[in-house]
């Protein structure tokens, strides 16, 4: 559990998700933000085991085939290829990209202290409430619109070619004039969207970037970025070198396993500019909002990328759904209910909301039988 400063907060009739998914107590004004289920040395999981508890990273490397299969470790994957969390947030994180693995490299071997490991960071978020995000850029004809016609905007690319580099150069002068300049274009739009009955979904996500970083020149990239509101079961996903950032709300996040984040504006922590506009993909249109494949009980997420697939499995008083590892690893997590998981030759385990279980590849099948009124559980496993 991560209590990043853009965490959820109690608030009258609140508690924040992850707090309440533990049952753990939640002081006023203490952030809430990531809960993580995985391997990465940045905050590994403990398995608990009758000898004690073990960090899942050792476990595998005493028991690679028995906790990844077969099938992970012919795919090249020597540890957990992915991460699984919670992500919840009261206020917006920053403007962010995640780089492809040879740049991932390239950054950890140069500046290891803020690119902690050699891997690429695709991502998938799934709302879980009302989610409300910035992923990928708008198509450039939209933003140029913006830029005429909202006069403080003007600096950022009224006077550049309209032509096949517009958005590039656009966006690169977003993030590199002067500061006075920023702060003067943002003073004047507030003054100027503050009057407005109606603002458009770019000027109220701008808007409200400002209130919460004021003269942030991420704030402006709200002109320049699809705004996405997901609604629960609904998810998009982001591969690498996608600019993005979160805003509101709670999502179940998988991803690569890495901590690679490129900043650039929004964050009180370490930014690179230059490295992202130089990454970007400068992709236009809004991403792909899909609902998963329809299984007999739930969703199944399947981006196209080895590392994960994420499955929703939503089960009512007395289900019972057979599951097989299919020689894959898995991670499962209870967010609303109580089952029973049942193992043949083995007891019956609880696992009540908040739980998380490794299920290890050397473990072929397994039954969920739904002992309260309802029952949800998130499981990712390799997408191989």
């Amino acid at each position: 559990m991560i209590h990043h400063p853009w965490g959820q907060v109690a608030q009258p009739g609140r508690i924040p998700y992850i707090a309440d998914l533990l049952a753990v107590p939640a002081p006023a004004g203490k952030p809430f933000g990531e809960l993580w289920l995985g391997a990465h040395e940045a905050a590994p999981s403990a398995i608990s085991l009758p000898t004690g508890e073990l960090p899942l990273p050792e476990l595998i490397r005493q028991q690679p085939a028995a906790v990844l299969g077969g099938k992970t470790l012919a795919a090249g994957f020597a540890e957990l290829p992915f991460l699984l969390k919670i992500l919840s947030c009261d206020e917006p994180l920053s403007i962010q990209a995640h780089p492809d693995k040879a740049l991932a490299a390239q950054l950890h071997a140069r500046d290891p202290e803020h690119y902690p490991d050699a891997n690429h960071k695709p991502e998938i978020a799934i709302a879980l409430t009302p989610f409300e995000a910035m992923c990928g850029f708008r198509p450039a004809a939209a933003i140029r619109a913006d830029v005429l016609r909202l006069a403080p905007l003007a600096p950022f690319g009224a006077d550049l070619p309209d032509d096949a580099q517009w958005l590039r150069a656009a966006y690169r002068r977003l993030f590199t004039v002067e500061d006075a300049v920023i702060r003067t274009a943002g003073q004047a739009l507030v003054a100027t969207l503050s009057a407005q009955a109606e603002p458009t979904p770019e000027e109220a996500c701008f808007l409200k970037l400002w209130r919460f970083f004021p003269n942030d020149r991420g704030a402006l990239s709200a002109f320049f970025l699809n705004h996405l509101d997901l609604r629960p079961g609904e998810s998009v996903f982001l591969p690498a070198n996608e600019p993005h950032a979160y805003v509101n709300g709670v999502i179940v996040e998988c991803m690569a396993n890495s901590n690679n984040v490129v900043r650039a504006g929004c964050t009180g922590k370490f930014i690179d500019r230059e490295v992202l506009l130089d990454m970007l993909a400068y992709r236009q249109g809004p991403p792909p909002v899909t609902t998963g494949r329809k299984l007999a009980h739930g969703s199944l997420y399947e981006p196209p990328i080895p590392e994960f697939a994420v499955e929703l499995i939503d089960l009512k008083a007395g289900d019972a759904v057979e599951l097989g590892s299919d020689d894959l690893v898995s991670i499962l997590l209870v967010i609303e209910g109580t089952c029973a998981l049942r193992v043949p030759g083995q007891p019956s385990l609880t696992a009540r909301r908040g739980s998380s279980w490794l299920w290890p590849a050397a473990v072929p099948g397994m039954a969920l039988v739904c002992e309260s009124e309802a029952g949800r559980l998130v499981r990712a496993r390799p997408n191989l």
